[in-house]
């Protein structure tokens, strides 16, 4: 009788019910949801600071890469890029209108080689967001930005006039241009707005 009470007491402190189990294995279950969750969260965060970073880095080496672009301009000597003699810019892609900015411009990069050099947003590609893209003298338009990345809204302004469409050497006072840009990342996540403007130094002739 003693020995039966001493083997009963030994099962119920070393063995676990069903019960106790189910609980054990629900609250390791909630445990690892959780830091799944968690993880994926991280990841998740991770990446879209990383496409942030992105979207800033291209966004502005590409503002840049036009800006010194166009300081580089000279004036179009007898007409054969801008149609003109005389002109140092001509906005093109005015689909707004006359009395609007414009989705493009056209100019002679002195420092390319004199080349005619255009920036304008593709409309012929994609209407909704079409692509920033560069196009020069016998060559074929590129992408100046990623993929991964559209134009929201991009305008280039002469002497802060919008109904002004061409710059040249009759002006009054030195051609500048205006830049804005609104660049999104592909899933409109983040988004990115750039505006500055490039005035001219000494203007010179072109080749």
């Amino acid at each position: 009788m003693i020995s039966n009470f001493k083997f009963q007491i030994s099962n119920s402190q070393n063995g676990y019910s069903l019960i106790e189990l189910v609980v054990v294995l629900a609250i390791f279950l909630i445990i690892l949801t959780a830091s799944i969750n968690v993880l994926i969260a991280v990841v998740q965060d991770q990446k879209r600071t990383l496409e942030n970073q992105e979207l800033l880095n291209q966004s502005s080496y590409v503002m840049e890469y036009m800006s010194k672009a166009l300081k580089s301009a000279v004036q179009d000597p007898t007409g054969w890029c801008l149609g003109t003699t005389g002109y140092v810019y001509l906005l093109t892609h005015c689909n707004n209108g006359t009395q609007e900015a414009c989705n493009g411009i056209k100019f002679i990069n002195q420092s390319d080689g004199n080349a005619c050099q255009e920036f304008f947003l593709d409309d012929s590609v994609n209407i909704l967001n079409p692509p920033l893209r560069e196009v020069k003298t016998g060559g074929y338009a590129k992408n100046l930005l990623s993929e991964k990345f559209k134009v929201k809204y991009g305008r280039f302004i002469i002497n802060g006039d919008r109904a002004l469409h061409v710059a040249s050497t009759n002006d009054l006072i030195q051609p500048r241009v205006s830049i804005l840009l609104d660049v999104l990342n592909s899933k409109n996540e983040a988004e990115k707005i750039i505006q500055t403007t490039v005035s001219l130094g000494n203007l010179i002739e072109g080749e």
